[in-house]
């Protein structure tokens, strides 16, 4: 039997040791759960992790991967022109959009046009145009019967030919200010050859509106090739503008244009606008119509329609057909003698002078290079134009005349007569 002291003693020492042993418990488990979870995370990033990490790599590089095809595939085919769905192109007309870059001169080929211009410039040579064929597609193009100018803008319907449908996309070009795009497509609708009368007549008074804005008024566009703006500089004039800028016009439409009424007091800093060439004409005998051009003068099929004036011929069918380049023989205030008539002559400047202020020399090309005593000029006689009267030449009327004098260069620009 034990002593109460022991009793008690033991009886604390056994109370201390379940303690112990209960409060060991919790603390087991809790350094058990640690290790768990340690162990889970070094499992993790040192096995899990980089193989998810390569997954997510091998997926981003095979979408990189179909990115890339995807644009290759596109690039393929606006690389190859695929052309748009039959039903797509449908009663679709041609909108053709002018890049806003500058090609000089004319809408042709650009290198090679300005070449020809600074050549012809420099060397003052005369040579044949590279399309022999041009005489025989304007002459398909001759109207065989002149048209009167309609008093007001007729209404277009859709034809077989989709003239009309050009015609009003470049009404719609024009109403969203874009006149060189309409200028370009209604141009290449003219020269296209299968237009009826009315439908030519009508696009010509719809370039004709568009040319007044762009090319006679003082306000150069930017998006137009055949225009610039100029700053005066010091020891300009007009003349030397024209010849350093080789505009292939004449100095005196700069002052036509910028409505400068003394070109001797332009003044220091004043913007003007340029206009820059080669301009051909077009003669229809039938149609007693001269129709101005602006282009390559190797190129006549880009040449862009920029005016028609109506002109005199001559009597007896005397104006022959032909191929011709303005020669050096362009005069102002030119003096005259009748060829026929030797007694008849006239002074320049003479107010009498049957042939008017302005005469043009033109001379043939290739197997019209016979032609050599022809040219434009005016005339006093302005009941003449219209009719056949005239010794061989063609008349224009005052006014006319000088602003073709003024377009059309020396040893550049051409002139075709056609049926």
């Amino acid at each position: 039997m034990s002593l109460p002291s022991q009793s008690s003693r033991n009886a604390t020492r056994s109370s201390q040791v379940h303690y112990r042993r209960s409060s060991a418990g919790p603390v087991r488990k809790l350094l058990t759960i640690l290790i768990i979870l340690a162990t889970i995370a070094l499992v993790w990033f040192y096995l899990i992790r980089p193989r998810a990490a390569k997954i997510a790599l091998n997926e981003e590089q095979t979408n990189a991967q179909n990115e890339s095809n995807s644009s290759a595939d596109t690039t393929t085919n606006l690389a190859t022109n695929t052309p748009p769905s039959a039903s797509t192109q449908q009663h679709q007309p041609t909108i053709i959009n002018n890049s806003p870059s500058r090609p000089l001169p004319g809408s042709g080929d650009a290198p090679d046009a300005k070449k020809e211009v600074q050549t012809a410039l420099r060397s003052n040579t005369t040579t044949p145009s590279r399309n022999t064929d041009i005489l025989a597609a304007a002459a398909k193009q001759a109207k065989n019967t002149p048209i009167t100018q309609p008093q007001t803008r007729p209404q277009t319907t859709t034809s077989r030919n989709g003239v009309s449908l050009q015609i009003d996309a470049a009404r719609r070009l024009v109403a969203e200010n874009n006149r060189v795009g309409a200028r370009k497509l209604l141009s290449q609708t003219l020269l296209a050859a299968n237009t009826t009368n009315r439908e030519a007549q009508v696009l010509r008074d719809e370039l004709t509106e568009i040319n007044n804005v762009l090319l006679f008024s003082p306000v150069a566009d930017p998006k137009d090739p055949m225009t610039e703006n100029y700053k005066i500089k010091s020891g300009d004039s007009l003349s030397r503008i024209a010849a350093r800028r080789e505009l292939a016009t004449h100095w005196k439409l700069i002052a036509r244009i910028n409505q400068i009424a003394d070109p001797a007091k332009i003044r220091l800093g004043q913007n003007i606008k340029l206009v820059r060439g080669p301009f051909h004409a077009i003669v229809h005998k039938s149609a007693h119509r001269l129709d101005l051009f602006h282009g390559s003068p190797g190129n006549p099929e880009s040449w862009l329609f920029i005016k028609s004036y109506d002109v005199g011929l001559g009597s007896n069918d005397g104006t022959p057909v032909g191929e011709f380049v303005v020669s050096a023989n362009k005069l102002e205030n030119p003096g005259w003698v009748n060829p026929r008539d030797a007694r008849e002559q006239y002074e320049p400047n003479d107010p009498n002078n049957p042939i008017g202020e302005y005469w043009i020399g033109i001379t043939g090309v290739g197997q019209y290079n016979s032609l050599t005593s022809l040219g434009l000029h005016g005339t006093i006689d302005q009941d003449s134009i219209g009719g056949n009267q005239s010794m061989g030449c063609v008349r224009l009327a005052k006014g006319d005349i000088d602003t073709v004098y003024e377009l059309l260069a020396e040893h550049i620009s051409r002139v075709l007569i056609v049926p």
